[in-house]
């Protein structure tokens, strides 16, 4: 037997030779096979990531209405979002509605009342690269995703309500609003905290105690419009503390969303907080700062053309769904958007619950601007859905409070 200059044997080193050329080609696509695998397992949760944030967008646009079913569509199909490193838009996308999360889903339910949730299913392709070298698969693969949001009853709406209570826009004294927007123009700046005119000022509207008061461009402006305090010490400050007593502290907290708020329905009567609480306006400014985008200026780019009406566009702010982390630009994780009771300013009574936005000045304060200092906020859409009645087809559940649950 020959042995080389090692001591092997010539036959076991080729062998090995062998061996080990055999061996790297396995462990070559077994590496292969884990970053394939990985490129799917990627695709998918940020696929996942797109129809939770299109599903939740949808449900947002549903309002009873085949209008409402038409923007959803259209909310979902044009997400912002993107998959595929944040690059590419999905294939296919499909929008289907439903009545129960559970239910049959339809595509275009006719007619739309009662239809709350959405479900969204999104399909892309995959390049692999090492699998194709081993098997008959192609060189790429299909992934796909589902989600189901929609829009969940809050029967006692408490933890998260802002404390401000905005006075409804529709002729007093109040008939029931068809569209479910309570007399606001979508993209208008309404008044969250009225001021006080100054010592001789002949500036301001008459509330309904007589008293002149300054607040925002959409209530400033609407010609018949009077706003609701009792009295001169009233600035949209209102009480969420069981047997009052919330003082300006409590006030603050409920403003950054840390208060034990008490619950709040349809048709309680308000409990007006009196002060001007100019601490306060530090806190709504502290909320801003800890959105995860506090630039951006609007939320719609310009205001719709009348109350009922859907506005031109959308600014770049959008929520991330949880757990996504915010892209660049940033988008916002929700801190700026705010809902408020909004009351008849005739009784004091809640009429249900609206979603505003929070401006980056909103009691003008920045740049060191005079009295008088309103705190205004953009009024984005209705909170609550009103049962169908005398031809109103807005929503179809209980008055209350809602909000958009991730069920899938």
């Amino acid at each position: 037997m020959t042995l080389t200059s090692k001591g092997l044997p010539r036959r076991r080193r080729g062998f090995v030779l062998i061996t080990a050329a055999v061996a790297a080609v396995a462990i070559l696509g077994m590496l292969g096979l884990c970053l394939d695998l990985a490129r799917l397992y990627v695709g998918k949760n940020e696929l996942q990531g797109f129809v939770d944030a299109a599903s939740i967008a949808a449900a947002n646009r549903l309002d009873g209405t085949s209008a409402g079913i038409t923007a959803a569509i259209s909310e979902a199909t044009a997400n912002v979002n993107r998959w595929g490193f944040g690059q590419d838009a999905p294939a296919a996308v499909q929008v289907e509605f439903s009545l129960l999360p559970g239910g049959a889903y339809l595509a275009n339910p006719i007619p739309a009342l009662g239809y709350r949730f959405t479900r969204v299913r999104a399909q892309g392709t995959v390049p692999i690269y090492f699998v194709p070298i081993f098997t008959s698969v192609g060189t790429t693969y299909n992934v796909d995703a589902v989600s189901v949001a929609g829009q969940q009853l809050l029967p006692n709406p408490g933890d998260g309500a802002f404390p401000f209570s905005p006075d409804a826009h529709v002729p007093n004294p109040l008939p029931a609003d068809p569209t479910g927007n309570f007399g606001y123009t979508k993209g208008r700046l309404y008044t969250l905290r009225w001021d006080p005119v100054g010592k001789g000022s002949k500036t301001g509207i008459l509330n309904k105690a007589g008293n002149k008061v300054v607040g925002c461009e959409g209530d400033m402006n609407e010609v018949g419009f009077i706003p609701g305090a009792d009295n001169a010490g009233q600035r949209g400050y209102i009480d969420l503390q069981e047997g009052g007593g919330g003082g300006a502290a409590f006030i603050r907290q409920a403003i950054l969303g840390s208060a034990d708020i008490d619950p709040i329905n349809v048709g309680d009567t308000i409990d007006n907080a009196n002060g001007n609480k100019q601490t306060e306006i530090d806190a709504i400014l502290e909320r801003i700062a800890s959105d995860t985008n506090p630039t951006t200026a609007t939320y719609y780019t310009a205001p719709a053309l009348g109350v009922g009406l859907e506005p031109p566009g959308r600014t770049y702010y959008a929520v991330d769904p949880p757990g996504v982390p915010p892209p660049s630009p940033p988008r916002g994780n929700g801190r700026r958007i705010v809902s408020a009771p909004v009351n008849n300013p005739t009784t004091d009574v809640v009429m249900g619950f609206a979603q505003f936005f929070l401006p980056l000045d909103p009691c003008l304060i920045i740049g060191g601007a005079g009295n008088p200092r309103p705190c205004c906020a953009e009024y984005i859409g209705s909170a609550s859905r009103l049962p169908a009645s005398g031809g109103a087809t807005h929503g179809g559940g209980s008055p209350g409070a809602y909000r958009i649950t991730l069920y899938q």
